[in-house]
C-alpha cells in the first residue's frame, strides 16, 4: 500500500508537468529538459537481455538508457520511470568505477558522477518513481471531454439515440 504522503508528493510532482496530447514520451522528455534547463539525452541500449532502464546523470547531461527489444508500451514506461527518478530528486553519488563498460562505453568514468540504476534505490524511491511514471501515463491516456474525433462523436450519437440517451 502506498504512503499518503508519498502519494501526495508525486501527484505534486505530476501537477506541476505540461503533458501534451496527442502524448509522445521522446517529444515530453525534451520539454521537460528544456523547461529544468538541463539536457536529457535517451540512449537506446540494443540486443541487452535486460528490459529496463538506467539513468545517469553528469555535470551537464542526464542520460536515460533504455532497452530497446520490448514494445512500444513498455518501452515508454521505462522512460517515463526514469523521468520519475529526475523528477523526485533521486541522485546520489556513486562510484564510477561499478558502471559496467559495456552500457556506458561512450562515458568517462570521470565524467559520470551520479548513477542512478535499479541496484541503488531505495524501495521508497522506487516506488515513488513507479508511482510518477504511473500517473504521468495515466494522464497522459485522459482525454478531455469533448476531444474525441467526429465520426467517432457521429457513431456514440447514433448509438445513444437507439437507446435514448441524450
Amino acid at each position: 500500500m502506498i504512503d499518503r504522503a508519498v502519494w501526495r508528493k508525486c501527484r505534486s510532482i505530476v501537477d506541476r508537468l505540461s503533458i501534451p496530447a496527442p502524448f509522445d514520451p521522446d517529444l515530453f522528455i525534451s520539454a521537460l529538459a528544456e523547461r529544468r534547463g538541463r539536457a536529457v539525452e535517451l540512449v537506446p541500449m540494443p540486443g541487452t537481455a535486460a528490459q529496463c532502464g538506467a539513468l545517469v546523470a553528469t555535470d551537464e547531461v542526464d542520460y536515460i538508457f533504455y532497452a530497446t527489444s520490448t514494445t512500444r508500451l513498455h518501452r515508454e514506461h521505462i522512460l517515463l520511470h526514469e523521468v520519475g527518478h529526475l523528477l523526485c530528486g533521486h541522485v546520489g553519488d556513486v562510484d564510477p568505477g561499478l558502471l559496467p563498460e559495456l552500457l556506458f562505453p561512450h562515458l568517462s568514468g570521470d565524467l559520470v558522477r551520479r548513477v542512478l540504476g535499479r541496484t541503488d534505490y531505495s524501495a521508497a524511491e522506487e516506488q515513488e518513481a513507479e508511482l510518477v511514471a504511473s500517473m504521468i501515463s495515466q494522464r497522459a491516456r485522459r482525454r478531455p471531454a469533448g476531444s474525441v474525433a467526429p465520426e467517432i462523436a457521429d457513431g456514440l450519437a447514433r448509438v445513444g439515440s437507439i437507446f435514448d440517451i441524450r
